[in-house]
């Protein structure tokens, strides 16, 4: 079996580093967000999630999803914000997000216990982006398959990009596993296009009524698998 993992929210703690750099982006420009920490953070990750399900629908462009995320945040206060000084302040924010990025605690001990096996990545996100996020948590060498959907124009939920990691790895969907945050975008999809999806709920989000195979934590995984495989 080929076992792909996404990245974002599934190894690499992206909430703690988002809000991290949200916080001390709201330090830097208080006198034009008045908000508090609480309020800021919900309104950022909004913004951000409408904006990033347009880049990853294709229908902007990564630069202008940044731009106006930053048109967004500040329109109260700045409505007519330039392209430079968006530009300058998502730089701002992108510089703190990076500095932030970690591995949520159950990911190493994961991959060291599943290294006889075959291992991807599936991933949402811009390729020099999340390439780099890879190299500095250390999980480069650790796949390889590796599919970042900026590469081929097409992104989760659509099953292109699935179908196209089975064959970069050379494995029949049917002989794939996909472990995911997400249940819209990563579980249901890629059980879609014939793969195992395994929902990682790492947050105790309520379960909807679904047949779907559910772990708290990655330590919960190599326990499943052998259901998993026997029942393929």
């Amino acid at each position: 079996m080929y076992l792909f993992f996404d990245i974002d929210a599934t190894l690499v703690d992206h909430k703690k580093a988002s809000e991290l750099a949200a916080a001390k982006f709201l330090q830097s420009f208080a006198h034009l967000l008045p908000y508090s920490q609480v309020e800021f953070l919900r309104i950022w990750q909004e913004v951000a999630d409408r904006h990033n399900d347009l880049y990853f629908q294709g229908k902007v462009s990564l630069i202008a999803q940044r731009s106006n995320r930053m048109r967004e945040i500040f329109a109260p206060s700045e409505p007519n914000l330039s392209d430079t000084e968006a530009d300058f302040r998502f730089q701002l924010y992108l510089e703190h997000y990076e500095s932030n990025w970690t591995l949520f605690d159950d990911v190493l001990p994961c991959l060291d216990r599943l290294a006889h096996m075959r291992l991807g990545l599936i991933s949402n996100g811009d390729l020099e982006q999340q390439r780099k996020k890879l190299k500095q948590t250390g999980l480069t060498e650790r796949f390889s398959t590796i599919l970042i959907s900026s590469e081929i124009g097409i992104g989760k939920p659509a099953p292109e990009i699935f179908l196209e990691a089975c064959r970069r790895a050379e494995a029949s969907p049917e002989d794939c596993l996909y472990v995911g945050d997400r249940l819209d975008v990563d579980v249901f999809p890629s059980r879609a296009v014939g793969m195992e999806g395994v929902w990682l709920n790492r947050y105790k989000t309520p379960m909807p009524d679904s047949p779907v195979p559910v772990i708290g934590t990655l330590e919960e995984l190599e326990q499943l698998l052998p259901t998993l495989v026997q029942a393929r």
